[in-house]
């Protein structure tokens, strides 16, 4: 079992938030159209940012470990996220799109299931995939 802890602390412009994470800070807000400064990603953003972040860290575990003799030359990845708000104001990531090229040593039925086993030893995409609607498209462009 892993433990993981963050500060957050809203400042008092827009919805400015500052967060430290061991010894890193950011900042998180929304845009000007919602009521926010734009000083940082969004929160759906910084989601997405997430994922892509646990995604490319599983990949790299992968890569890394002398049981695999995978060689990644490219794993880059776009997201599309869709938000439904309700009418008691409330609103939920529902959906969420990833397009993930990966080029690597690997034939490209290989390289197809070392992406899938990518996703499937997420930690983030675990986390969602019970209330997130997910696709993904690979490719090896």
């Amino acid at each position: 079992m892993s433990e993981y802890k963050a500060h957050s602390e809203l400042r008092n412009i827009g919805a400015k938030t500052v967060h430290t994470a061991r010894l890193h800070r950011f900042t998180s807000d929304t845009p000007t159209e919602h009521h926010g400064t734009d000083t940082g990603p969004s929160p759906v953003e910084y989601l997405l940012g997430a994922l892509g972040a646990c995604l490319g860290a599983s990949a790299a575990g992968y890569a890394h470990s002398p049981n695999y003799d995978i060689k990644i030359e490219k794993f880059a990845m776009d997201f599309i996220a869709e938000t439904e708000r309700y009418p008691d104001k409330s609103s939920k990531v529902t959906k969420i799109h990833v397009k993930i090229d990966s080029k690597t040593n690997l034939s490209k039925e290989e390289n197809e299931k070392f992406v899938e086993n990518v996703i499937h030893i997420s930690t983030i995409h675990n986390t969602l995939q019970d209330s997130v609607e997910f696709s993904f498209e690979i490719s090896n462009d």
